[in-house]
C-alpha cells in the first residue's frame, strides 16, 4: 500500500511540472503587422532583421581598429564611403576617414570592450544596417581612462561599409 501511495505521489508530482497548454511559439514576423505610425519615416519603414554576416563583419572591423591594423580597416571600407561623426563634422571617402581613424585611435588603447547590443536590419529600401551599442574605456596617452559609450550604425553593400553614423558619450 505504502509503495501505491507513493507511486501515486511521484506521479502527480511529475504530471504537475509539466505544462500540458505551453504556446508555441512564433516568429516576429508572423505577428507583426503594418501599422500607420504617428510620425511617417522619412527612410525607412517596416524594418526587418538583417544579414548576420554583416555584424561579423562590424566586429571584425571593430577588431582591427583596435589591434590598429588600419591596413585591414581600410579593406571594409568602399573608396566613396561617408562618416556622419558624433560632433556633427562628416568625413567623405576612405582617404578621409583612414586618416581619422589613424590619427585618433593610433594614440589611445581601448580597453574591457563590450557589445550591448548588436543588430542587423534591413529597411523596405533594401538597405542593410548594423547597428552596435557598445561601451569601453579608453585609456589616453597620458595613462588616463575614461569610460564611453556609443550608438553607431553601419549601412553595408557587397560587404563593406557605404556609411556610418555614430553617437558618444561619456557617462558620469
Amino acid at each position: 500500500m505504502k509503495k501505491l501511495i507513493l507511486s501515486l505521489l511521484v506521479s502527480a508530482s511529475l504530471m504537475a511540472c509539466t505544462n500540458p497548454t505551453a504556446k508555441e511559439s512564433t516568429s516576429t514576423d508572423e505577428n507583426s503587422s503594418t501599422v500607420e505610425h504617428i510620425y511617417k519615416p522619412t527612410y525607412a519603414d517596416n524594418v526587418k532583421i538583417g544579414d548576420q554576416k554583416n555584424v561579423l563583419l562590424a566586429e571584425q572591423l571593430h577588431q582591427a581598429m583596435f589591434a590598429k591594423d588600419f591596413k585591414t580597416v581600410a579593406d571594409f571600407l568602399v573608396d566613396t564611403v561617408v562618416f556622419n561623426m558624433e560632433d556633427g563634422s562628416t568625413l567623405k571617402g576612405k582617404t578621409a576617414v583612414l586618416d581619422f581613424v589613424e590619427k585618433n585611435f593610433s594614440q589611445i588603447n581601448i580597453k574591457n570592450f563590450k557589445i550591448v547590443a548588436i543588430f542587423p536590419t534591413t529597411g523596405d529600401n533594401g538597405h542593410q544596417w548594423v547597428h552596435i551599442w557598445d561601451e569601453a574605456d579608453v585609456e589616453t596617452p597620458d595613462g588616463k581612462t575614461t569610460k564611453f559609450q556609443w550608438m553607431d550604425a553601419f549601412r553595408f553593400e557587397n560587404g563593406k561599409i557605404v556609411y556610418f553614423n555614430g553617437f558618444v558619450k561619456s557617462p558620469k
